[in-house]
């Protein structure tokens, strides 16, 4: 696994004249039975007109995850009242006996705001083993937090 490479096997998009792009995280890992990487990065997108702005989770294989402010503030509103400190968004692929892998985007809680965002990767060894879990966090963008 790798959270801090210098060649990264997936990019975060350029800056343009629409959209700025803030790299937030970056995690791959090799599963051996597929003889190839998972790899997502994670970005915010800032709307230059108006300031507005989302997470993106992109994959280099597999799919990701949009999240927008107001739904992410709700949603970790709900978490906190069912007394969750995490929730899940996007993606998700729970191991089970004939794959286990697992990949999964969580969005941590805490009094009912947003704090961070993991990726969490499980890939295959040789042997349809199970590598050992690993993941990557971020911080959720300030300006959110306050939000209520």
């Amino acid at each position: 696994m790798s959270t801090q490479a210098t060649y990264q096997l997936i990019q975060t998009p350029v800056s343009n004249d629409q959209y700025t792009f803030e790299q937030l995280a970056y995690i791959e890992a090799y599963d051996a039975e597929i003889e190839d990487h998972y790899a997502y990065v994670a970005f915010k997108q800032t709307h230059r007109d108006n300031e507005s702005w989302c997470i993106r989770i992109l994959s280099r294989s597999l799919g990701g995850a949009l999240l927008r402010p107001a739904e992410i503030a709700q949603q970790s509103r709900l978490a906190t009242v069912q007394g969750k400190s995490h929730f899940s968004w996007g993606l998700r692929k729970d191991p089970s006996f004939e794959d286990p892998r697992h990949i999964e985007f969580r969005v941590h809680v805490v009094e009912g705001r947003p704090t961070e965002v993991e990726i969490v990767l499980q890939v295959l060894q040789a042997g349809r083993r199970p590598a050992a879990p690993e993941s990557v966090r971020f911080a959720w963008p300030a300006a959110i937090a306050a939000v209520s």
